[in-house]
This record gives C-alpha cells, sequence and structure tokens, in this order.
C-alpha cells in the first residue's frame, strides 16, 4: 500500500514524538531514582519535555536519513 506524502510526515512527526518523549521519560525515570534530594529535584528541574521544534526538527532528521540514497 502506497502512502500519500501527508501520511509519511504525519509517520516521522510521530515518531519522532515518541522517541524524544520515551527519552524524557527514560530521563524522569533515572532522575527519580537519585537519593539524595537535592541532586534529585535539581535533576528533575533541568528536563526538558519536548517541545513542538524539537519534534519537526528530529522529524526532519529522520526524513533526511531516508531521503538518502
Amino acid at each position: 500500500m502506497t502512502k500519500t506524502p501527508f501520511e509519511i510526515r504525519m509517520e516521522l512527526l510521530n515518531m519522532a514524538q515518541n522517541q524524544l518523549q520515551a527519552e524524557y521519560y527514560a530521563r524522569l525515570e533515572q532522575a527519580r531514582e537519585i537519593q539524595n534530594a537535592e541532586w534529585r529535584e535539581a535533576a528533575i528541574k533541568e528536563l526538558k519535555y519536548p517541545l513542538k521544534e524539537d519534534i519537526v526538527f528530529l522529524a526532519e532528521e529522520l526524513k533526511s536519513f531516508i531521503d538518502k540514497k
């Protein structure tokens, strides 16, 4: 089944979003395991949830990789 360019772009955006969210939650879980309360809070505050710009950037990188021959 052939996908339209819109469907491909949407898949790439979803893939990028899922990857960035998974990385965020993995780092959050690691931060929560820190024993020292001050360090734990600092590590959690340092985390940044993926922004739209981050998702678009990664999707464009994925598309660039796929387009290489």
